[in-house]
């Protein structure tokens, strides 16, 4: 059998999203469970599969709900029955045979998303708050709990990090996890099986019992009448026994212009919050705590580089410093320079074009109008042809890429970032004057038409 094909990143992203349709699972569960999975080798029938995941437990959610279709997907590929052995990421290379944990079934919790390894920033202070606050008293503090934002913002990570925490304190209580794909797809089973007593009172023995509803995606179920009809008296039910509800949206349920009132009142019963992309700040510190995470030793130039062009959400975050990793991996690179990370990510940060602005190109384009070089700009020099250019320097960089004055200092390699204040401060005023901020005025104006391409 040739398993090396295995070996091509493209081939087995395939591969894994064929076995995402033949298992009928939603995109969310493939980001939790399948998108990380590596392929290991193969010895003898038996086909190894890597984990990132630490925790046991996985293993066994893993062998339970996905084992079989794995085996048969790569078998028919490799043209032989084989066996599927997943790994945990902190394994040794021998495998170990981990018997399936039939206590884990489909609402099972991420082990990877709890209130520690989430990063807190001024985007999700507030909903961040809250959730632990629901976490501490369920069914007292806020119920519902509605958290809202866009895709890879951490929504799905504070619900099961609430959920995580109950359990801890309490692991008596029955926490549910599930998307609204996941919902649907229940009653539309029980609808399939003639919409019997028997069938109904299963569908409504899983989520009418529980101490912890948590579904996320609710927006998915709009338009979907029973569906609309099953939530609406589950979530009546849970309400007035004091059970705790958490959902996630893409935006405000305020914004769902089809939405009946009914749900638009329950809803606003509860706390409402919301999660917008992180700032630099929390961009740097997402990308220095998964660094840590994935053993990636990186510099912070690097960092600086990856925060400052990649901003809409923190799954794009880790997925370029997994990107990074798997090609200094690919070059054996042991320590990885900002033009390595700039390669790696060459199809990843996007546009690598005139019209990217970065550090960086503010440098450059900014030398090139002022008629400075690089290496006096970076120098200690503080004569006016070079301190004038690094002000505005100073001065683009904190309006136009919103990184603090400690991290403009340290890519000019300054010691002290009042001197950046100043800078600043002194290109504000020379704009904002009527007498002699003409030039200046006009020089930034032309310099951002340059670095926006327009």
């Amino acid at each position: 059998m040739n398993a090396e094909k295995f070996t091509n990143e493209e081939y087995w992203e395939e591969i894994k999203r064929k076995i995402q349709r033949e298992s009928n699972v939603s995109d969310i569960t493939y980001q939790l469970w399948f998108e990380n999975l590596e392929f290991q080798e193969l010895s003898g029938n038996t086909f190894y599969i890597r984990t990132e995941k630490e925790d046991e437990r996985a293993l066994g959610y893993l062998n339970n709900k996905f084992k079989l279709y794995f085996e048969t997907v790569i078998g028919e590929e490799l043209g032989q029955i084989i066996t599927v052995q997943f790994l945990l990421n902190n394994a040794d290379q021998t495998p170990v045979q981990v018997e399936p944990d039939t206590r884990i079934d489909n609402d099972t919790l991420n082990p990877d998303y709890t209130f520690e390894s989430f990063v807190v920033g001024k985007n999700n202070m507030m909903a961040h708050q809250v959730s632990v606050a629901v976490a501490e008293d369920p069914g007292k503090t806020w119920n519902p709990l509605f958290i809202y934002g866009g895709s890879g913002l951490g929504k799905t990570h504070l619900m099961h990090s609430i959920g995580h925490f109950i359990l801890k304190k309490d692991p008596s209580k029955k926490v549910i996890y599930v998307t609204s794909d996941d919902f649907t797809n229940d009653v539309i089973e029980s609808l399939r099986s003639g919409n019997s007593v028997a069938s109904m009172s299963k569908l409504r023995e899983k989520y009418r019992t529980v101490d912890v509803l948590m579904i996320d995606d609710i927006q998915s179920i709009i338009g979907k009448e029973a569906t609309q009809d099953e939530f609406f008296n589950t979530f009546n039910a849970l309400h007035a026994a004091g059970k705790q509800i958490i959902i996630s949206s893409d935006k405000n349920f305020k914004e769902f212009k089809t939405l009946d009132e009914r749900y638009i009142s329950r809803f606003a019963w509860g706390m409402v919050v919301d999660i917008t992309p992180p700032d630099y700040e929390t961009r740097s510190a997402i990308l220095k705590n998964f660094a840590e995470k994935i053993n990636l030793k990186i510099s912070e130039e690097i960092i600086d580089y990856v925060a400052s062009n990649m901003k809409s959400n923190v799954r794009e975050l880790e997925g370029s410093l997994k990107k990074i990793q798997g090609y200094i991996k690919l070059f054996n690179i042991k320590e990885p320079t900002l033009d390595d990370a700039k390669e790696a990510l060459k199809d990843y940060i996007y546009p690598l074009d005139s019209n990217t602005i970065t550090f960086d190109r503010i440098v450059d384009v900014v030398c090139q109008e002022c008629n400075a070089s690089k290496e006096a700009i970076m120098s200690n020099k503080r004569n006016a042809e070079i301190v004038y250019p690094r002000h505005i320097i100073m001065y683009l960089a904190y309006d136009m890429l919103g990184i603090t004055y400690q991290q403009i200092a340290h890519n000019l390699h300054r010691s002290d970032h009042t001197t950046v204040i100043s800078g600043c401060k002194k290109i504000e005023a020379d704009i904002n004057s009527n007498k002699s901020g003409k030039n200046t005025r006009e020089k930034v104006e032309s310099i951002k038409k340059i670095l926006s391409g327009s």
